[in-house]
């Protein structure tokens, strides 16, 4: 045991108190003291609404940012953006803003997400051959674009969807296209990389041209990458498993090829050095390894090195990259977020210092980054934190 670096009561009380400050924060941040419902950019309210959920507050309050979505930013096609935001908000994620406060919606049972015109659109985004989510295919449902690749943010983000929309038949699909893309990175995990995207016949995207490292690869090296694509794969394979044994009638053994992914994740994941834990996009890693710390448990499967692999994981994820960084508002800071290895803006650190991120707070005109507003972050950080928190309490309880 001596790998714990705090007590595990200990930190389920602090990630409790994180939640309850980050939820009072976003809270905070509403029209009119803050951008939330004020600022023409959908990015203040599809993690936000999240967040709230994983804080416990009021449905009434996160309903009024859904409401506020739906008025303002519906499309005729389906889609949800404003057509004054950036390509990097717009384009970029397109369908991945609405998959997140979608599922948020589904849970509190809002009627956005069931409007036929935006779950038929949302539907449209799967490649069906495969299981795959395009992050954007045009706009005009009639005649869609399919982009080169297709990647593991939106395909998961689409299952996590479909599962609180009870709709197995895309969710499983979405599950396949995520266990072929593990399994086709076997190999490459076992030499310490990741690759990040497949082609939409499932070959995997290999070559890597300078500047590209940082959205084609994850290695076990660098202290600032990607990393969330493996949190976000390991999430939807655990909850997947979840859903297929507890709610859709399937057996364990049918079931277990997406649990082994998850695990295989894990282990290319408990290879990573000590310091990769100090950047901001850790933060899904979090979120993967609760998940299946508490499907683990809750179904008395895996042994115990893998739980008490699962549990290390969420432990330096919570303690480093979520309840280390948080400041005394209750939020976290803005992020620059690097497009390219070579961009400048890998040099900033996300570590406060006595309450002080000493990172441009606005955008930065001309850079390579996209900036996502502290409003963003958290509620990203408080919607994996939650994760986090589960996991731990189901294997408290199962130890008592």
């Amino acid at each position: 045991m001596d790998w714990r670096i705090t007590d595990p009561v200990n930190l389920l009380g602090a990630t409790r108190v994180a939640l309850a400050q980050g939820g009072h924060f976003l809270v905070s941040r509403i029209a009119p003291n803050g951008p939330i419902l004020r600022e023409r950019n959908l990015s203040y309210v599809h993690k936000a609404s999240w967040g709230m959920y994983a804080a416990g507050v009021d449905h009434e309050t996160i309903s009024r940012l859904l409401d506020w979505a739906q008025r303002e930013a519906l499309r005729d096609n389906g889609d949800f953006y404003f057509p004054d935001e950036p390509p990097e908000y717009k384009d970029m994620q397109r369908v991945y803003r609405p998959l997140t406060f979608g599922k948020v919606a589904a849970w509190i049972g809002h009627p956005i997400i069931r409007l036929p015109r935006v779950l038929d659109r949302v539907l449209q985004y799967q490649h069906k051959p495969s299981g795959g989510v395009f992050h954007w295919i045009g706009d005009d449902p009639r005649r869609p674009e399919a982009p080169a690749t297709l990647g593991g943010l939106n395909t998961t983000f689409f299952g996590h969807l479909m599962l609180a929309l009870d709709m197995p038949e895309p969710a499983i699909a979405a599950g396949e296209w995520v266990r072929r893309w593990v399994e086709a990175n076997r190999a490459h995990m076992a030499a310490g990389r990741l690759y990040t995207s497949m082609a939409p016949g499932g070959d995997l995207v290999t070559d890597v041209q300078p500047g590209e490292h940082i959205w084609k690869v994850v290695d076990t090296q660098s202290p600032k990458q990607e990393f969330w694509h493996v949190g976000t794969s390991m999430a939807y394979l655990a909850a997947l498993y979840d859903a297929l044994v507890s709610r859709w009638g399937h057996s364990r053994e049918r079931a277990r090829p997406h649990l082994d992914a998850a695990l295989a994740l894990l282990d290319f994941e408990a290879t990573m050095p000590l310091d990769t834990y100090l950047w901001p996009s850790k933060c899904k890693v979090g979120w993967g390894a609760g998940e299946l710390l508490r499907v683990l448990v809750a179904h008395s499967i895996g042994d115990a090195a893998a739980i008490e692999r699962a549990y290390r994981v969420a432990e330096r994820v919570a303690v480093f990259t979520f309840l280390d960084n948080q400041l005394p508002s209750g939020g976290w800071p803005c992020m620059h977020y690097p497009l390219s290895e070579l961009a400048p803006e890998m040099a900033f650190s996300y570590k406060p210092l006595k309450g002080a991120v000493a990172v441009p707070s606005t955008p930065i005109a001309g850079s390579k980054t996209i900036w996502l507003p502290g409003e963003e972050i958290t509620g990203e950080f408080l919607g994996e934190m939650k994760a986090i928190e589960q996991g731990v309490a189901t294997w408290l309880r199962a130890r008592t």
